[in-house]
């Protein structure tokens, strides 16, 4: 009885995921190429302002100057800020976003601020 309730619902699950077309994703369809490639590029302009406005708004790092690119999840912060505190403090607040990968530390301190 087991036996057969495991086979039936086997056979439905593998119906389902063929209605689906999650086979689809295990092809090289052009398609399906281009639309992850749409949406990776939406995730990281979406990460990207979600990075940006988050130092912008940071009050400790007032003075700062950044320039944010995202690619895969991977942030390279650059720009100038005032001192080693406020480098500190925008690699660590760009870390805790989620989505982002990685981070990569373009950042210069500015000795005349």
């Amino acid at each position: 009885m087991i036996k057969r309730h495991i086979v039936v619902t086997g056979f439905f699950a593998t119906l389902l995921f063929a209605s689906l077309g999650l086979t689809a994703f295990a092809t090289d369809s052009p398609q399906i190429i281009a639309a992850v490639g749409v949406a990776g590029e939406t995730l990281d302009s979406a990460l990207n302002d979600k990075v940006e406005t988050l130092l912008r708004t940071d009050i400790g790092l007032a003075g700062s100057q950044f320039r944010i690119q995202t690619h895969g999840g991977i942030v390279t912060v650059g720009g100038t800020v005032p001192d080693e505190y406020s480098l500190r403090r925008a690699l660590d607040l760009v870390s805790g976003v989620y989505g982002v990968r990685e981070v990569r530390n373009a950042l210069a301190i500015d000795a005349l601020k």
